[in-house]
């Protein structure tokens, strides 16, 4: 299952001391699109965005780097300014291509990422679709599978099982792929040390939360009806922090609704990019 879609091309480039991986669809003067992937262990651009890319590639130049600390780029994690230092190599990235300005598209860990970017004077952000990303999240049952994974096989079924709604997201292949992502040299370590805390404090991703009220470009919010990785009413919460920000709703969906119904969120997507570039003129 690892072979690209067609029309999906991979490369490497330099950021500073990063060697940066990410995937390429699409050419042109269009409209430019940078896809931010998830954070759980194995988590990629590959995985993320293998039913998206493409069809968005038909209509734009679509960039998906893998952060650092993850997939194929190099697998460095920073103790001391953990987000300071992806938005630093994102910062990065963004220049090193000449991309700007960017509508950007993110799940989960990404999705408030990119939230996070739009705060930001450094970032040239036209627009932002959140896939379940940013808010506030349950530290529940369901987050400490995500955080406890210690790299057993039937750890990531269990992974796959809190993140999507259809059993086909578990089924043995799609397992055996992740998994072996998983353990691939360094990939284990580099998510782990994300989850790290003295012993009594929750385990996972402590972000710096963002003051949403200062995003200005247009944002989408996306959320899973039966997402167990947020609060019922985390899109009405989010909306309610992002002026003019628009909300769907996907049912029989947890946390990854561009993958579980992408047909339908290609073209809300493409949509949603489409009317906001024409709006700015880029």
């Amino acid at each position: 299952m690892s072979d690209l879609p067609q029309g999906v091309s991979r490369h490497y480039v330099q950021v500073g001391q990063i060697r940066t991986h990410y995937l390429e669809a699409g050419a042109g003067n269009g409209p430019t699109v940078v896809l931010i992937h998830s954070g759980e262990f194995g988590g990629r651009a590959e995985f993320s965005w293998r039913y998206n890319i493409a069809q968005l590639g038909e209509h734009f130049h679509v960039y998906a780097p893998d952060l650092a600390g993850f997939g194929r780029t190099d697998l460095v994690y920073s103790f001391s300014d953990a987000l300071g230092f992806r938005l630093k190599h994102i910062d990065g990235f963004l220049r090193t291509m000449c991309l700007g300005p960017v509508h950007l598209v993110g799940n989960s860990f990404g999705g408030g990422f990119c939230l996070q970017m739009a705060t930001d004077v450094r970032f040239d952000v036209a627009s932002v679709i959140a896939v379940s990303g940013g808010g506030k999240a349950p530290d529940n049952d369901e987050r400490k599978v995500l955080t406890g994974y210690t790299g057993e096989r039937e750890q990531m079924r269990d992974i796959l099982r809190v993140c999507f709604y259809n059993e086909r997201w578990w089924a043995d292949d799609v397992v055996e792929e992740r998994w072996q992502a998983s353990l691939e040299p360094g990939v284990w370590e580099a998510c782990a040390a994300a989850r790290l805390a003295p012993s009594g404090q929750p385990r996972g991703f402590r972000p710096v939360r963002p003051d949403y009220g200062r995003i200005r470009c247009p944002v989408l919010i996306v959320a899973g009806a039966q997402d167990p990785l947020r609060f019922p009413t985390y899109a009405a919460d989010l909306q309610s922090e992002i002026p003019g920000s628009e909300v769907k709703v996907f049912d029989q969906s947890r946390h990854c609704s561009h993958a579980e119904h992408p047909e339908e969120f290609n073209a809300l997507a493409i949509d949603f990019i489409k009317r906001h570039a024409e709006e700015q003129g880029s």
